[in-house]
């Protein structure tokens, strides 16, 4: 069997992988009654399937022919394989798990129909504060300290100044209110 092949088949299950230990790690979560962050467990669920991957990567390129530097291209090809691929799963379970409009629908959907004033209750704009900010400690981002909110982590903060700054760079306002422009990110 081609190694091109083996290796396309082993990223495959991989990803399969990284689903059902996703699913697993969540049921077992919600059984527990743990307070999680969803997105946070699928991030970690990622990051841990590096670990399988890489043993397979290794035993598989450890019974081919090949150098050891198209064994580390292998290895490295697989693994930033495997991470952008997981990525892309964390943002689709992302999009899927707090995308308003299809929670909205949803909503909709179990009740038969709904008021506006329904759903303006349920979506309004207090919640929708106290529901992130309850995502971002949930996820060790932000503590609550003497009524205040601080920073407990800065990733996010610096991934945001990141994408911030990449959106000024391509030209690309993602902030068109003047107040937030001119805050100096």
């Amino acid at each position: 069997m081609n190694i091109n092949f083996k290796i396309i088949l082993l990223l495959i299950c991989s990803q399969i992988f990284l689903l059902l230990l996703h699913i697993a790690v969540l049921r077992n979560t919600i059984k527990k009654k743990v307070i999680f962050s969803p997105l946070l467990i699928a991030v970690k669920c990622a990051i841990f399937g590096n670990i399988p991957l890489l043993l397979m990567t290794w035993l598989l390129t450890m019974r081919m022919y090949i150098s050891v530097y198209e064994k580390i291209n292998v290895i490295l090809y697989a693994l930033l394989v495997y991470n952008a691929l997981a990525y892309s799963y964390c943002h689709i379970f992302n999009m899927g798990d707090t995308a308003r409009r299809i929670r909205m629908l949803h909503e909709i959907n179990l009740a038969g129909r709904l008021k506006y004033k329904d759903l303006e209750d349920k979506y309004g704009v207090k919640n929708m504060l106290e529901v992130r900010l309850e995502r971002l400690t949930a996820m060790n981002q932000v503590s609550r300290h003497q009524g205040r909110y601080v920073l407990k982590s800065f990733v996010f903060y610096w991934i945001g100044v990141i994408v911030f700054k990449w959106g000024f760079f391509l030209k690309y306002n993602i902030y068109p209110r003047d107040d937030i422009e001119n805050e100096g990110f």
